[in-house]
């Protein structure tokens, strides 16, 4: 039992990172018996990574008939993109309460890193640094069930985050917004820190509408 579930896990979590960094483009067809030859393993693994794929907005199942990736929900990024806005601007006075010159030490080592993965051909690299940045916020202040929450419900959102990143690259106004929150965090500064979170989460909603009408297939 503990073998299939770690399978069907390990399946699922394949499937989703094809999805989220758009090797699994939106609108391509993903039926069972196509995931299951790609990805080298039985229907079983696949049928339930499909389900839970569902459940989480990445694919649309049409019964009878087909499965395919779902294209990026305008309407459910500028949803997504409240809950996690409202979040992060939430647990900044509790961030600045407990933050250390080591926790703006470790932000400012993980902006060094992003400057190294600006091209778009290391999309993902910067993605995942990008994410532990904000991650850090909400571990510190002592709310990482909020970022889990964010996690699993900004599926439409995050895409948007990717598909910039493979296709546009990263922008040199994304470092500057991290550096001013260390900069804020280490004058302990809470108005200061909340300003540059919601200017930064904001540049997000630019981005969905150059987004959408360059790529319009996605939509």
């Amino acid at each position: 039992m503990n073998n299939s579930n770690s399978l069907n896990d390990v399946t699922y979590n394949k499937i989703k990172e094809d999805i989220m960094n758009m090797t699994l483009e939106p609108g391509m067809d993903v039926s069972v018996q196509k995931l299951s030859e790609r990805y080298g393993v039985s229907r079983t693994p696949v049928r339930e990574a499909v389900v839970r794929l569902q459940q989480s907005g990445l694919v649309e199942i049409y019964p009878q008939r087909k499965t395919v990736v779902s294209k990026i929900d305008l309407q459910r990024v500028r949803e997504e993109w409240f809950i996690r806005t409202s979040l992060e601007s939430a647990v900044i006075d509790e961030f600045i309460r407990k933050c250390s010159e080591l926790v703006a030490d470790t932000m400012q080592e993980l902006i060094n890193k992003q400057k190294k993965y600006m091209d778009k051909k290391y999309f993902r690299e910067f993605y995942f640094k990008d994410n532990r940045f904000h991650q850090l916020i909400f571990q510190t202040a002592g709310e990482e069930l909020s970022w889990f929450t964010i996690e699993e419900v900004a599926s439409h959102y995050n895409r948007i985050r990717l598909l910039y990143g493979k296709m546009e690259g990263v922008q040199p106004s994304d470092i500057d917004k991290h550096v001013k929150m260390v900069a804020a965090t280490r004058k302990r500064d809470v108005e200061g820190m909340r300003k540059v979170v919601i200017e930064h989460s904001n540049t997000l909603l630019d981005r969905v509408q150059s987004m959408s009408k360059l790529y319009p297939q996605f939509f």
